[in-house]
């Protein structure tokens, strides 16, 4: 599964002098991701806010799309048919892994902002997330996933056909897991917990 994302545009200082001495600031960071899908299923996730983050504002399915949530030990299924969502309440919220199947190559993008402050609550068991900022590379990383591992957790990353699994065994991944802009991923821990990844424009 090829990505792309870009930053369109970022104001990280004071950008104007408003009534003398006043100035307006702003830290919103506006991008997309552009993601390549596969015939099939994908497992993907959601990296940026958009608003709501209802299924319709995140993605720009075609028709006949299916997304499958996963919460609770089962899957939500949702289809793109006639032009609207069987059910377009369901959120795609930053940090939240879905399957996607689609009926045929297809390139979907999803637009948003980075949001500076994530928190993604971690069950016990399985759960499907995402890094919740677009960024790529070794899972544990600060400077990219920032996970911290804890005993006994497994990550299943999707291949095509099957999951590949990596494992935190002894105080350490028996293989970092490195994910990529827009992946999902399970992860399955005994800790509940939250996963929290910050971003600074500084």
């Amino acid at each position: 599964m090829n990505t792309k994302s870009l930053l369109l545009a970022a104001v990280v200082a004071a950008v104007g002098a408003v009534s003398g001495s006043a100035q307006v600031t702003s830290q919103n960071i506006v991008g997309y991701v552009r993601l390549s899908l596969k015939k099939g299923f994908n497992l993907i996730g959601n990296q940026l806010n958009n608003g709501n983050n209802a299924i319709g504002t995140v993605l720009n399915a075609p028709e006949g799309t299916s997304v499958y949530k996963f919460s609770g030990g089962k899957y939500s299924p949702n289809s793109f048919i006639d032009g609207g969502w069987d059910d377009p309440t369901m959120k795609l919220s930053p940090g939240e892994g879905f399957f996607i199947n689609v009926s045929a190559d297809t390139t979907i993008t999803l637009i948003g902002e980075v949001s500076l402050n994530n928190s993604v609550a971690v069950a016990s068991g399985f759960n499907l997330v995402a890094v919740p900022l677009p960024i790529a590379g070794s899972l544990s990383a600060p400077a990219a996933g920032g996970f911290q591992g804890e005993e006994g957790d497994n990550v299943f990353q999707w291949n095509g056909t099957g999951f590949t699994q990596k494992s935190f065994i002894d105080g350490g991944w028996d293989s970092d897991p490195t994910v990529k802009v827009g992946e999902g991923f399970f992860l399955q821990t005994s800790k509940a917990r939250t996963y929290t990844r910050n971003f600074s424009v500084n």
